[in-house]
């Protein structure tokens, strides 16, 4: 319970700690708006959340949302599995890894619940650079793109550098590429006889060879056979667009994790006044017909003109449409790289749909990115669900921890509903906004979409977060020193590798 008394009057009250609340409850904050962020969990994140080995495997025993209060389980985690795959104790000159061993390293673990990547030019970036919020996350580029080819992984040639580096594409092909990346990074040409055809065959009418076709439609272009052409050229180009900004590849991944990246939006919100108080009893909403007017919270109450909410957090009748997809997960903890490397590697595997199998996205981190202890790797299995997570990624993993290779110490599925086309207005009251989970997306572009969405409803006439002041005016306690920065966003350099 509370042992403190909240203030009784806001002008919105946003409750949950997701991505997208974080985001508006910064753009509220920041244009003046009196803000009370709260949240029922002790932690910040909600589904998007980062957690240490010993606080992730809570989650498996950890209660559903409560109906009485606020609250539902339409939108909690589904399949949460967590199984270990060495001893518990090892002898006392062994080297090898244990169960009681790892859990001693707990803390050095950030594992995200939804990782994401993110475009060195896409829209998140941008806004991190146009508001100031860059000051408070750190950065690190992701150094290879490998994708699944011919039973084998394979480097994805991002750069003119990496064509022509490449021994596995011929000359011929190389020229082929580069005349293909020339041509759609100008810009100029139109595609009249393609609008109704797939990038496929796009690709297959420049007479790309298969290997080629293989990168740009499955890696390049994270595409499927059936993606549309011109969603195709789409994504090739903002590929191609995001190369050369920070680092070898046109990717980002925030350093400890993705669950850091609400906590530097919730740090903005607090500098311009916003309140904040986790583990808090939520007891549920004061309506008036069709109107919000506060909240129960303990034993207060508390007024607020609009009200926004992860939709996890709200009462089931709030909910007409429940989530009919789900993004599967996998979270491992490996002795070693899934690809052997001189030098450590923050890596992300784009590994194409196989027979009935969705694609998959494959994010792996090593202890440079602050996830993970010195020798071990995190990594990541991202798709869109058809059966379960731990069915779903059965070949990948197959594939890539059998014999001889990286062993697996310790794995986690779950799955988390995909609530992005969901209708979430439909049964709220008008003055309360509710917003969609993690998406299937690389990046955090779409968080970003909805979130400004929300924030234009309820302050039409405002600018959405503008420029923040720099931090010779306002100083962060605990804000990272220079040495420890990987990915200077402002600059638009990248600090030479550990």
């Amino acid at each position: 319970m509370m042992d403190y008394e909240l203030p009784t009057e806001f002008d919105i009250i946003i409750i949950g700690t997701g991505v997208i609340e974080s985001i508006i409850s910064a753009a509220a904050s920041r244009i003046g708006k009196r803000v009370l962020h709260i949240d029922s969990n002790n932690y910040y994140g909600g589904l998007w959340a980062s957690f240490n080995l010993d606080a992730i495997q809570k989650l498996v025993s950890s209660e559903p949302p409560s109906i009485e209060g606020l609250g539902n389980s339409f939108f909690s985690l589904k399949n949460f599995t967590i199984e270990w795959h060495i001893p518990e104790e090892t002898p006392p000159e062994s080297n090898e890894w244990s169960r009681t061993r790892l859990l001693k390293e707990s803390r050095k673990f950030n594992l995200d619940l939804t990782p994401k990547l993110q475009f060195a030019r896409g829209d998140f970036v941008e806004l991190l650079i146009s508001s100031n919020i860059a000051r408070y996350s750190e950065y690190r580029s992701v150094s290879r793109v490998l994708t699944w080819l011919n039973g084998q992984l394979e480097t994805v040639p991002c750069s003119r550098s990496d064509v022509f580096a490449n021994n596995k594409v011929t000359v011929i092909e190389k020229r082929m590429l580069m005349k293909l990346f020339l041509a759609l990074d100008s810009g100029d040409q139109e595609y009249p006889n393609y609008e109704n055809k797939s990038f496929r065959a796009f690709l297959s009418d420049k007479k790309l060879t298969p290997n080629l076709i293989h990168y740009v439609l499955y890696a390049i272009a994270m595409s499927t056979d059936e993606t549309p052409c011109l969603q195709g050229i789409q994504n090739t180009k903002r590929f191609l667009d995001s190369l050369g900004r920070f680092g070898k590849t046109p990717f980002l991944f925030s350093m400890y994790g993705s669950g850091e990246i609400t906590q530097a939006f919730c740090r903005l919100s607090a500098v311009f006044g916003g309140i904040y108080a986790l583990s808090q009893p939520l007891k549920g909403l004061i309506l008036n017909g069709d109107n919000f007017e506060g909240i129960t919270c303990g034993k207060q109450e508390i007024k607020a003109e609009f009200l926004v909410m992860g939709a996890e957090k709200a009462p089931p009748e709030f909910i007409k449409q429940h989530p009919q997809s789900y993004i599967a997960r996998a979270i491992l903890i490996t002795d070693k790289s899934i690809m052997d490397s001189e030098k450590e590697h923050l890596t992300l595997l784009l590994y194409p749909p196989e027979g009935d199998k969705n694609s998959c996205v494959v994010i792996e981190l090593g202890c440079l990115t602050g996830t993970c202890p010195k020798d071990l790797f995190v990594v990541h299995l991202v798709s869109r669900q058809i059966e379960g997570p731990q069915i779903d990624f059965k070949h990948i993993i197959q594939n890539l921890f059998g014999s001889e290779k990286a062993k697996i110490l310790w794995s986690c599925y779950f799955s988390i509903p995909d609530s992005n086309d969901l209708d979430l207005r439909c049964e709220t009251p008008k003055n309360v906004l509710l917003c969609p989970g993690p998406d299937i997306d690389l990046d955090y572009d779409y968080a970003v979409k909805n979130a400004k969405t929300i924030f234009m409803d309820i302050f039409p006439d405002c600018e959405f977060l503008p420029r923040a002041p720099d931090p010779e005016e306002i100083i962060i306690e605990g804000e990272p020193t220079e040495d420890q920065s990987n990915v200077d966003l402002k600059a638009e350099t990248v600090k030479p590798e550990e």
